[in-house]
């Protein structure tokens, strides 16, 4: 255990001593970088151990000797690392430094990275991406559609830009993803909340009509059904949409209006449309007001079997429709 620390405090002034002389190795005539000759070194094999150096004299020896570690040409012994229990779990990753200095140099790039360089720094963040799992070019990222979206509900283009933006400035991928699935979460709740908005609203607007017709409200709304799909039928719109608009099917004023009008077309139809017959609105208000006419039950109850019959009778009748 005492030679294991030994080594460990060796191996670390070593790496000091690398990084700082490298950038002065140009200046110091006496001082040769791995695997360099130098014409003022004796040419004698015997070289300085790990016994003989110390923080006094470690800067005047070309290549530090550390037993076991450091070979006496300057780099490191084959598995140098299988020395340190605390590199156990990274040692694939220092195979490939053959040297103290190699190490130092890794070192000091990786402490240049620790900041964000900034996406207009174009050369470091190449690295940047590197280092946090982006792909070489834009082109080969991309978003998947998070779970939850339909294919109908996911926005292509928008994430096609998002992937761009999230590439430019460097964001994981794992990032990006987390982003994407909270995005997906947000949208379900801005939808179901917008769904339960417009039932609201539709409630709301039933009850206004309801207290205002009473028991006519079932008639009331039937006529103005019919008219929006009239309307709608001619100008070529989907009725079944409109309604669903909060601004129309939510909106009581709109479904009192479309009623005014089927009453008005009642008595005077739309250019093109058959003119019902002299008795027949007469005969229309029966079926839905006289309990005596025999269409009336059929009617005003959408069970009955004969109810598809008699609503379509009183639209003929009152509408002019075939």
């Amino acid at each position: 255990m005492e030679q294991q620390n030994q080594d460990k405090e060796q191996l670390r002034k070593t790496l000091l001593q690398d990084a700082a002389a490298a950038p002065e190795a140009e200046q110091q005539p006496g001082l040769a970088s791995a695997g360099e000759e130098t014409n003022n070194m004796p040419d004698s094999p015997a070289r300085e151990t790990s016994a003989d150096v110390s923080p006094e004299n470690s800067s005047d020896i070309p290549f530090p000797v550390v037993d076991g570690i450091v070979t006496p040409d300057g780099n490191f012994v084959p598995e140098w690392y299988k020395k340190f229990e605390e590199l156990k779990d990274v040692e694939k990753s220092l195979t490939k430094f053959r040297s103290p200095a190699a190490l130092a140099k890794s070192y000091a790039a990786m402490e240049k990275m620790r900041n964000y360089p900034g996406h207009d720094q174009k050369d470091r963040m190449v690295t940047f991406r590197r280092m946090v799992g982006l792909p070489d070019t834009c082109e080969e990222f991309s978003l998947e559609c998070p779970e939850g979206i339909s294919p109908e509900e996911w926005n292509t283009e928008m994430a096609r830009d998002m992937a761009g933006i999230a590439y430019e400035y460097g964001v994981p991928p794992q990032a990006m993803a987390a982003l994407s699935q909270r995005y997906a979460v947000e949208y379900q709740k801005a939808a179901a909340d917008a769904q339960a908005r417009l039932e609201e609203q539709m409630n709301i607007a039933e009850q206004s009509l309801q207290q205002e017709w009473g028991g006519a409200y079932e008639r009331n709304m039937r006529q103005a059904a019919t008219m929006v799909e009239r309307l709608s039928e001619r100008a070529g719109i989907d009725a079944s949409e409109l309604m669903e608009n909060p601004s129309f099917g939510g909106n009581p004023e709109f479904i009192r209006l479309m009623r005014e009008v089927a009453l008005m077309v009642g008595e005077s139809p739309l250019k093109g449309e058959s003119t019902p017959a002299p008795d027949s609105s007469n005969e229309a208000r029966r079926i839905e007001s006289d309990p005596a006419h025999p269409l009336h039950d059929a009617y005003m109850n959408v069970n009955h079997p004969n109810h598809k019959f008699a609503n379509e009778t009183y639209d003929r009748m009152i509408f002019g429709r075939r």
